[in-house]
């Protein structure tokens, strides 16, 4: 019985059709904001919504049968067990708010879809490397909102007044969106201040976060890496661990041999013929 459950869960069509109804609840709950439905439009998609939570829920039984104490050691499955366990908390008096949290099961698409599934999994492989950025990236953020506050809280206390202030403009700056309106109100002021804006964009918008980019981008291609290879340890292939470069290397070496053999099948395949043609001659002179 466990295994006939084990090839249903496996199944791409079991699979394709939790999708669907995930796809399914997401609309149902996105239709329940609609303000103006009747009664009975409510009732008909608090209904539907049911339907979808006991699929869920059979789907995680299937699941907890086949994999026992082995589910929980998948960080995907604890995520997809608390997205329907949060539903099942009866969201009356002060836990009415685990209502509004029912749209989480919308998520469930990044443990459904593999492809959803690597790119969160580079996110969180990501997240050592991006702390360092991040904390580089904090500290001149910093030091940039106390210079601003010092040099410009006189003559613009709109926008670099405190701290606070201060943080929140130059976190608009970093964005890019409408700096150099800020800078102009500044400049106005104080014409000499122009190059506290420039290397402030160029170290934290144009170098940091570019690096904090570029630490992602290079996180997710090793989580597809794992993934390709989980994939063919899984169909048997064996997995080594050196490098593109070095297979790269491997496979343009097996081609030149394979060439250098080629070229010498055809030398042979032409000698051949030369030889049995000086044959006759050879028995004549004989």
């Amino acid at each position: 019985m466990v295994s006939s459950i084990r090839n249903l869960i496996n199944n791409p069509v079991f699979q394709w059709s939790i999708i669907g109804v995930i796809l399914v609840n997401a609309i149902i709950l996105g239709v329940q904001t609609v303000e103006g439905l009747s009664e009975s439009q409510v009732h008909a998609l608090e209904m539907l919504d049911n339907v979808c939570l006991v699929i869920f829920c059979i789907e995680i039984v299937l699941k907890l049968i086949v994999l026992r104490a082995g589910f929980f050691r998948d960080g995907w499955n604890v995520f997809d067990f608390l997205v329907v366990g949060i539903a099942l908390v009866p969201a009356s008096g002060e836990l009415s708010v685990l209502r509004s949290l029912r749209v989480l099961r919308l998520m469930r698409l990044a443990t459904a879809l593999p492809a959803m599934r690597r790119v969160v999994s580079g996110m969180f492989k990501a997240i050592p490397g991006a702390a360092s950025v991040a904390g580089v990236l904090l500290v001149m953020y910093y030091v940039a909102a106390v210079m601003g506050t010092n040099f410009f809280r006189d003559t613009n206390p709109d926008l670099f007044g405190g701290l606070g202030a201060s943080l929140f403009t130059l976190f608009k700056m970093m964005t890019l969106e409408g700096w150099p309106d800020i800078a102009d109100k500044v400049l106005e002021h104080k014409p000499g201040a122009w190059p506290f804006f420039v290397i402030f964009i160029i170290f934290t918008t144009f170098t940091t976060l570019n690096l904090l980019f570029g630490i992602i981008v290079g996180a997710m291609e090793d989580a597809k890496e794992e993934d390709a290879r989980a994939r063919m340890s899984e169909q048997g292939v064996e997995v080594t661990e050196e490098s593109s470069e070095v297979r790269l290397a491997m496979i343009e070496n097996d081609v030149k041999h394979i060439r250098e053999m080629l070229t010498e099948m055809r030398g042979k395949a032409d000698v051949q013929p030369a030889s049995a043609d000086r044959t006759p001659e050879l028995s004549r002179i004989g």
